[in-house]
């Protein structure tokens, strides 16, 4: 009987050993992409079949839902003085709002071409010509969540702008840009009112997704109509945020899944977890800066509050804790805190 020398039997072995290591090493590969898919769909892609906003409007029906008057009719307020307004991105992205304007803006309102379906008067009543506030809401909210805010800034006398932001409400694009191709876009807003008002005086105002837009927007060229910047619970980066949510959400830490899920934002949204950060942005403001947190916030961490803050380069910067709120709530625990705060910087730096 024949044999064969041992010295034969090892290349065979070497071979199938390297093709199971590239069955193994495709089939990982395939497997990180499929996750790293599913995880931008869940978290970007508001068409997907399962997303975390329906989790979180899941989730919320389990709660027990806390109403406070002043929002109740600050959002009916909202939608009977709210007009429509739109206004394309330079990328050509159509994007929407709603405009509150105080009398003698109707230049501005052509503008940003408002429609005034009722044909009725949408001018303010104190006749404050040149002050404008932005408005920008949270993650998968709409301009409506911010109806608290655009009254209190409408009753000061300022003329209000609330936009959607993209892949929200009414305006255009396929994901959702937390905050990155958004400071573009309140670029483009702004420049629409000072191109109509010169002599405009304007406040850029955040939440939560909205806050780190505004601290965003803080790192670009800024015409000097832009007077202060205010963030309530805005996060660090993109990166940072997804990092606390893919721990809270699945329990699982960022390597490789997040790594993975960038890429795929990369090629499929055109941004960067990393570099959609507002701590690099904040390192380049100039504005004075008014940061806001409560300090039972987990969604948005609290200790993100201080990063930001610590990594503003404005020579006017405040920071305001508010005890007991949680993500999104400091206005609505403590009221009198929150707004005498706002309103005493703004006297001072608006």
């Amino acid at each position: 009987m024949s044999h064969l020398p041992q010295g034969d039997q090892a290349p065979k072995r070497h071979r199938k050993l390297k093709i199971s290591l590239v069955i193994i090493g495709v089939l990982v590969v395939l497997a990180l992409g499929g996750l790293g898919n599913f995880l931008f769909d869940f978290a970007l892609n508001p068409h997907a079949s399962y997303t975390m906003k329906q989790m979180q409007d899941s989730e919320a029906e389990d709660e027990p839902q806390q109403t406070y008057a002043e929002e109740d009719a600050a959002l009916s307020w909202f939608e009977k003085k709210g007009v429509p307004c739109s206004m394309t991105a330079d990328d050509g992205t159509p994007l929407a709002g709603y405009y509150f304007a105080q009398k003698g803006q109707s230049g501005v309102a052509s503008q940003m071409d408002v429609q005034n379906a009722s044909g009725q008067d949408t001018a303010g009543e104190r006749g404050s010509q040149h002050e404008y506030a932005i408005c920008l809401h949270g993650y998968t909210n709409d301009p409506q969540s911010m109806a608290l805010y655009v009254k209190r800034f409408y009753d000061r006398g300022m003329t209000v702008l609330a936009p959607a932001a993209r892949a929200h409400a009414g305006s255009g694009g396929d994901y959702i840009g937390m905050g990155w191709p958004e400071r573009l876009d309140v670029v483009k807003w702004i420049e629409a009112i000072v191109s109509r008002d010169p002599e405009a005086r304007i406040l850029v105002f955040g939440e939560s997704m909205g806050a780190a837009t505004a601290m965003n927007v803080a790192g670009e060229e800024l015409p000097s109509q832009v007077k202060c910047i205010i963030e309530d619970c805005g996060y660090t980066s993109v990166w940072d945020e997804f990092s606390v949510q893919l721990a809270d959400v699945f329990g699982l830490p960022s390597f490789p899944l997040l790594d993975v899920a960038n890429v795929v934002c990369n090629l499929r949204a055109g941004y960067d977890f990393h570099a959609a950060s507002s701590l690099e942005q904040l390192k380049k403001a100039e504005v004075p800066m008014l940061f806001i947190h409560g300090d039972a916030d987990t969604f948005v961490p609290y200790s993100m509050l201080d990063q930001n803050f610590d990594a503003c380069a404005s020579k006017v910067k405040q920071k305001l804790v508010v005890e007991g709120a949680a993500h999104a709530r400091s206005a609505q625990v403590d009221p009198e805190l929150y707004w005498n705060t706002v309103d005493k910087f703004l006297d001072k730096n608006f």
